[in-house]
């Protein structure tokens, strides 16, 4: 590998690194507004885009930390899907298939609202519409193929498609591949690009946004408001929203029920002409496996191979920019790349980059309320799937904040609660344990430990 990620928020990522981007200044002083959003990344700037867009005159301020999209927003694989929970055979068997539909469908929606809303903005972040193939490199992996496909049956949807292994190696050139399934709807985006187009976006609404503004504390006034302070002043509110996903670990309350991984990412040099027809993939789609951790894989818009996933380490202690590169995670990447395409043999590996992910134990994201005054609400947690569900989740924040009635509000993410976590030791204990099983099953090692690790998850 050339290059490791390193330093400010610019090389947090290649999309942060290739995007132009002019941060705006700190907090000056002390202000009022009527709701005080924590966090620019794409769960706070959608919420308070459709705030405004749901009520013109309220008005909102946003207090980030560093720039817009420095946490996950800036550094994720660009792919938008569907996906809320583990899988659509996890939602259902979770929820029920009522709840499940419903929920897919709205996530269907939300995406169609994104691609709409960023050629209505004029926001250039490479979005395409290319469907996603996910896809099976084990035995184990078919069984979770068949799983989604009866899923979708019984659910009455017609956007999953089965493709047996001649059928996805059309679509892209790698023996390894045994069978799958191609949805539709997903989006690939440039990440980057997109938060910082909604940041323009919430702006031009007139959203006042502060960044290299940290809030060092949010608490609820004896006058019923919420007071935002930072080493910059105040901003005093009706109401707040934290919105740092696995930043939001600082928050005890919070802290209970979410858990910090890190997630990974190689690119490749860009591909010639020749070495892109070594692979096919002409539609352009995003790829996904099933494994228990799965990887993921994307063309980029300058022609490279992203490649992530595999390894997401626990971090009991949080987001730690120590954390942000693993040269341990990035060979191991190299390899499962390697051996799905052996093609590619001449291809480089030109960079990695790593951040934190926020996870919940039944991998759902959740919206709600901190306490029964309801002044502070969050929404967080969605285990590496947040460029999607973002958006829906601040629709559900609108109607929250607002106190509107809406069938979002009926959706899992706003009524299934979150399951809490033992307290330490015995919280960094499960979940490392379990990782470590459930990786060694993903490479093979099956054992029954991680066998009885995987039924419980399933």
């Amino acid at each position: 590998m050339n290059r490791v990620q390193h330093g400010d928020w610019r090389t947090r990522s290649l999309w942060t690194e290739c995007n132009p981007y002019e941060p705006m200044g700190h907090l000056r002083g002390s202000e009022i507004a009527d709701i005080v959003i924590v966090g620019a990344g794409f769960t706070g700037l959608w919420s308070a885009i459709q705030l405004k867009e749901a009520d013109p005159a309220i008005d909102v301020v946003v207090c980030e930390a560093k720039v817009a999209g420095y946490g996950a927003s800036g550094r994720n694989g660009g792919f938008a899907m569907t996906m809320v929970g583990r899988s659509l055979a996890d939602l259902v068997r979770k929820v029920g298939p009522g709840r499940a539909r419903a929920t897919h469908l709205a996530m269907r929606d939300t995406l169609k609202e994104i691609e709409k809303f960023c050629i209505a903005e004029g926001i250039n972040a490479a979005i395409s519409a290319p469907g996603l193939l996910t896809v099976s490199n084990a035995p184990e992996q078919d069984a979770r193929i068949a799983s989604d496909l009866r899923a979708a049956e019984r659910l009455g949807l017609d956007d999953f498609h089965p493709q047996s292994a001649a059928q996805c190696q059309q679509l892209v050139a790698s023996t390894r591949l045994r069978c799958g399934h191609f949805e539709d709807d997903a989006l690939l985006v440039d990440p980057a690009a997109l938060c910082w187009g909604l940041r323009d976006a919430a702006r031009r609404r007139g959203v006042r946004i502060y960044e290299q503004t940290p809030v060092d504390a949010l608490v609820e006034t004896g006058s019923g408001r919420v007071e935002a302070r930072t080493a910059f002043g105040t901003v005093l509110a009706d109401r707040a929203l934290v919105a740092t996903n696995a930043y939001a670990h600082s928050i005890k309350p919070l802290r209970r029920f979410i858990f910090t991984v890190y997630a990974y990412i190689v690119v490749t040099e860009p591909l010639s002409d020749t070495q892109w027809s070594r692979v096919g993939w002409e539609k352009r789609m995003g790829i996904e496996d099933k494994r228990v951790m799965p990887h993921f894989h994307r063309p980029t818009p300058d022609g490279r191979i992203l490649w992530g996933g595999r390894d997401a380490p626990i971090a009991p202690g949080g987001p730690n920019p120590r954390r942000d590169r693993s040269r341990y995670v990035f060979r191991r990447l190299e390899e499962s790349f390697r051996w799905t395409f052996p093609q590619l043999c001449d291809v480089a590996i030109d960079r990695g980059w790593g951040g934190p992910v926020c996870g919940t134990l039944n991998c759902f994201s959740s919206v709600g309320f901190l306490g029964p005054s309801e002044r502070i609400c969050y929404a967080l947690g969605y285990a590496g799937h947040g460029v999607g569900q973002s958006h829906l989740a601040a629709k559900v924040v609108r109607d929250l904040l607002l106190d509107a009635n809406s069938e979002l509000l009926e959706l899992p993410i706003a009524r299934k609660p979150p399951i809490p976590l033992p307290p330490e030791p015995l919280r960094s204990w499960v979940l490392t344990g379990s990782q470590r099983l459930l990786q060694r099953d993903d490479d093979g090692a099956r054992t029954a430990l991680s066998r009885l690790a995987l039924r419980i998850l399933e």
